[in-house]
């Protein structure tokens, strides 16, 4: 289905909490596997917008959809099947033969407060200028998926935050952890480029397959760009997920709370 991973020793050697001796990717096939699920979602959150409307659904509803029904399966499945040819085994206790960074927190768990405060800054100070490229792409991107847009109106409470708690769970805590695990502890090692090479081109992928908010690539790659190499330092994914599943989650939850109120 994609194109095939190409053999080579890595520059450096292993860590021993990491996968042995992982593949280099190819190009193609680092770009093929960094963009082409988002690019998959994307479309079908498209082609399911008129349909939830229909319904009387705030069109972000489609997102969250395509998010359940179509990333985090796509990401899983190839997860799933490197496993396999791994170990030979369709199981997601196989899946820690072809992940990195296994480590525990540690100390590092420590780093988490400062961590999300620094990102909640970064993305405050960013917002009027996330504001002003959103209203450039009016022309281009459909109204609901760009900045300001209030889908919510006319919709009855209950709807809007049964919505909101199935968007926290499907963006704010399933898909950023399958996230961090596909990118960061699968094709993070996998780069075609080696050492900290990796860092701003990973950063740089992650940001751009976020194609329904090409208005915030450069808030994205600058938060990522941290947070990758901190993965790398620490050889944990699992700050890469506390701080992925905080960051997706806090919009949310701050959209809850003023819904309720």
């Amino acid at each position: 289905m994609l194109i095939p991973e190409r053999r080579a020793t890595p520059a450096t050697t292993p860590d021993p909490d990491d996968v042995a001796m992982a593949d280099r990717l190819t190009w193609p096939a680092t770009l093929a596997l960094h963009l082409t699920p988002a690019a998959v979602t994307l479309a079908g959150a498209l082609a399911l917008a008129p349909l939830v409307s229909r319904l009387g659904l705030p069109p972000s509803a489609a997102l969250t959809a395509a998010f359940a029904f179509l990333l985090t399966p796509i990401e899983l499945g190839l997860l799933l099947r490197a496993a396999h040819r791994t170990t030979g085994r369709w199981s997601l206790t196989a899946l820690p033969a072809v992940l990195a960074y296994r480590r525990r927190l540690g100390r590092w768990g420590l780093t988490v407060p400062a961590l999300f405060a620094f990102a909640l800054l970064v993305a405050v100070a960013w917002t009027p200028v996330g504001d002003a490229l959103g209203d450039r792409l009016r022309a281009v991107y459909p109204a609901w998926l760009l900045p300001g847009f209030d889908g919510e109106t006319g919709c009855p409470t209950a709807v809007v935050v049964g919505l909101l708690l199935a968007s926290l769970l499907i963006d704010g805590l399933i898909n950023p952890t399958v996230e961090e695990l596909y990118f960061r502890a699968y094709l993070l090692p996998r780069l075609p480029v080696a050492g900290w090479r990796a860092v701003p081109l990973s950063a740089a992928l992650f940001a751009v397959q976020h194609y329904w908010q090409p208005y915030n690539w450069a808030l994205i790659f600058m938060l990522q760009l941290v947070l990758t190499a901190l993965v790398i330092r620490s050889r944990s994914i699992r700050l890469g997920i506390v701080m992925h599943v905080l960051a997706n989650s806090f919009g949310i939850l701050a959209t809850l709370v003023a819904v309720l109120a």
